[in-house]
């Protein structure tokens, strides 16, 4: 009998999985003795680290607080970095949260909305209202969050769909004071339709905040009046395409998700509106209130 050779061993997507997966193989080397060896090893490397790193986030979060930590974990190698020595929480569901975050603007624009059910290891479970399966908007959401996850979310393996007619968990009894009430958009009338042309910037305040609305092509969107952490406002700016450059700093922005384009890799994003045009007004989602017939 001929032995064949091995097949190939795929990469995990998950580098903090597969991490754990080469320790475990190597804690149960056939040679105890080498297995002994590479734990001690790894201990020491983990010590060195740790404790520099434990005192380096210290250090970080006495000057500058944590609103500057959050920045630093906006990047990802950052973020694995420090959730492999146990110095920041793996929260995949807010992992994901934010990488849908990057989207759900475009999306809103579209009258599509993202609810994330639930995340399991890789695997991120949504549903999608505003469009049904099988309708071209349907297949560009699913396609649009898929690359925002493959970006944002380190590890991610799978978007799972699912349908209001999708069968439901068997039911379970749950404690009243775990139930949150469900929130919707609050959407404000900003401007007549035929108020904004193409290729147009338009500032409008709403409920006290500075909002820019911006028309690529046939849709309206909205970001924040601010370009990143300083109050100069982008009202100020130009737009070519769905490209903003604010006219004081020269930093680029997608109007469509906020993202920064220019290369810096700061963790600033624009804060993105959710926008639709009803009975010819551009209305804009400013904060969210209670759904009625919410639980309390």
């Amino acid at each position: 009998m001929t032995d064949q050779a091995p097949a190939p061993v795929e990469p995990e997507a998950d580098i903090l999985a597969d991490v754990e997966r080469l320790i475990a193989e190597l804690r149960q080397h056939p040679d105890a003795a080498v297995g002994q060896r590479v734990m001690r090893l790894l201990d020491g490397v983990d010590a060195v680290h740790r404790a520099g790193l434990t005192h380096l986030m210290d250090a970080i979060r006495g000057m500058a607080g944590d609103a500057f930590v959050n920045r630093l974990l906006a990047d990802p190698a950052i973020r694995v970095l420090l959730m492999s020595y146990d110095l920041v929480a793996v929260d995949r569901r807010l992992m994901a949260e934010e990488a849908a975050d990057v989207v759900r603007g475009h999306l809103h624009a579209h009258g599509i909305d993202v609810e994330i059910l639930e995340v399991v290891g890789g695997v991120v479970y949504i549903r999608l209202h505003g469009a049904q399966p099988g309708h071209p908007r349907f297949a560009a959401a699913v396609t649009d969050l898929e690359e925002a996850l493959k970006e944002g979310f380190i590890g991610f393996q799978e978007l799972v769909t699912r349908d209001r007619s999708a069968a439901s968990a068997p039911a379970t009894t749950i404690s009243l004071g775990s139930l949150r009430r469900t929130h919707v958009p609050v959407y404000r009338d900003a401007l007549a339709a035929g108020g904004i042309a193409d290729g147009e910037l338009v500032p409008v305040a709403l409920d006290g905040a500075a909002v820019l609305l911006a028309r690529v092509g046939g849709d309206v969107y909205a970001v924040v009046d601010a370009c990143g952490d300083s109050p100069l406002p982008l009202r100020f700016g130009s737009l070519e395409g769905a490209t903003l450059k604010c006219s004081f700093h020269g930093c680029l922005y997608d109007v469509r998700s906020g993202k920064r384009l220019d290369g810096v890799d700061d963790g600033q994003r624009l804060a993105v509106f959710p926008v639709k045009e009803d009975n010819g007004r551009i209305l804009v989602a400013i904060g969210v209130e209670s759904a009625p017939g919410g639980a309390r």
